[in-house]
């Protein structure tokens, strides 16, 4: 089997973007005013206890988001997890325990069923498939078609429905795709459809064992997560927990993006996602799209790692496969481009070991969750 690309599971990096996110979902709902309705309505004493319940059938993703958003919200706030991710559940089936502060249960209610929903919704998507090919020798990867900002979020939720990862990014492997070929023809005088992609298999090569003889690399400059508006909100947050002697704002502004690089700074970790040190060739993925069985048959000599087949036939991919297996059985070959339920088992029997898909990310359904309250 060739190398595969780097699987996401929960780990600081997934946990920090969802820091990001809560912090934005946190501001848009209560801003610096706070949950009037339950202002008006519920005593600062009250205290509840409610159930989270699943409405539908599928897998449970997002559970760690749970912990987080409570602590967030208010130290008031308990979670009683009753499942963890990739658990399959039914119709009114529980999967967790809040409790504490009711007028804070409030608030936190929309976020929980929010992050899980959607996380959940990812997961069971993916699952569909999945199943649909089970008995077979192809796997699933999803793609880089997500939600800006969400991309590890929901590639950790694919992982929980049991799919494979595709690359996390542009910064992880090497995938030439048509695009590229153009742009590399016009670069060379070529019309695009002159430039063979077992060139420009070749090319990168190249290109991955210079970098190595030229050794470590400087990073590349990357937004600056310390915006003026960030850090001006923090600080007028901060001047109402000052005066105020707030906790929930004071977790609020601990949890900002330029405060989490901050301490990881003082703390002398590594902040998450630092660019690599080096750009060694034998750990980067080389894989090459084609549209054509003739690009195919010539990029095959250029041994790629992975070969995605574009939008193919399954006949066509079905003489892919077997050539493939005549000269190059070490290379796998991808199946991509208009992957549905339907035709993805029709798709694994050609004899592809990966297809990806793009609807897991994309034309996933949210997830039926609700929160029930419960008698003390």
């Amino acid at each position: 089997m060739a190398r595969d690309y780097q699987t996401i599971t929960w780990c600081s990096a997934v946990e920090d973007d969802f820091r990001s996110l809560l912090d934005i979902a946190i501001r848009e709902d209560i801003e610096s005013i706070g949950d009037l309705t339950s202002l008006s309505l519920i005593p600062e004493t009250a205290v509840g206890r409610a159930a989270v319940v699943s409405r539908s059938e599928g897998l449970i993703a997002g559970m760690p988001t749970v912990d987080i958003i409570c602590s967030a919200v208010s130290p008031d706030l308990h979670w009683e997890p009753l499942v963890e991710d990739g658990a399959r559940v039914k119709a009114k089936d529980r999967i967790g325990i809040l409790s504490g502060s009711a007028r804070a249960m409030m608030q936190a209610e929309r976020l929980i069923l929010n992050f899980v929903a959607r996380l959940s919704g990812i997961a069971s998507t993916t699952d569909l498939y999945v199943q649909r090919i089970a008995d077979t020798n192809s796997n699933v990867y999803d793609t880089r078609k997500t939600t800006p900002g969400w991309r590890l979020l929901e590639k950790y939720a694919t992982c929980c429905g049991g799919a494979k990862n595709h690359r996390a990014g542009l910064y992880d492997a090497i995938l030439i795709k048509d695009n590229h070929l153009a742009l590399a023809a016009g670069r060379a005088g070529l019309g695009a459809l002159e430039y063979d992609p077992a060139k420009a298999v070749c090319a990168v090569r190249e290109f991955l064992a210079k970098q190595d003889e030229l050794g470590p690399r400087p990073p590349i400059q990357c937004p600056d997560s310390k915006s003026a508006a960030s850090k001006m909100r923090t600080a007028l947050l901060a001047a109402v927990a000052e005066v105020t002697g707030s906790a929930i704002l004071s977790e609020i502004i601990a949890r900002t993006p330029h405060r989490i690089i901050e301490s990881a700074h003082k703390k002398h970790e590594a902040v998450p996602r630092k660019p690599a040190d080096n750009f060694p060739a034998k750990d980067v993925i080389v894989e090459v799209e084609v549209d054509t069985f003739q690009q195919f048959e010539s990029v095959l000599r250029a041994d790629p790692d992975i070969i995605m087949l574009d939008n193919m036939s399954c006949e066509t991919m079905a003489r892919a496969v077997q050539l493939r297996n005549e000269r190059k059985p070490e290379i796998e070959l991808e199946a991509s481009g208009g992957i549905t339920l339907e035709r993805i088992r029709d798709v694994a029997m050609t004899g592809v070991e990966r297809i990806s898909v793009g609807a897991l990310t994309h034309s996933f359904n949210m997830f039926d969750l609700g929160l029930d309250w419960l008698e003390a």
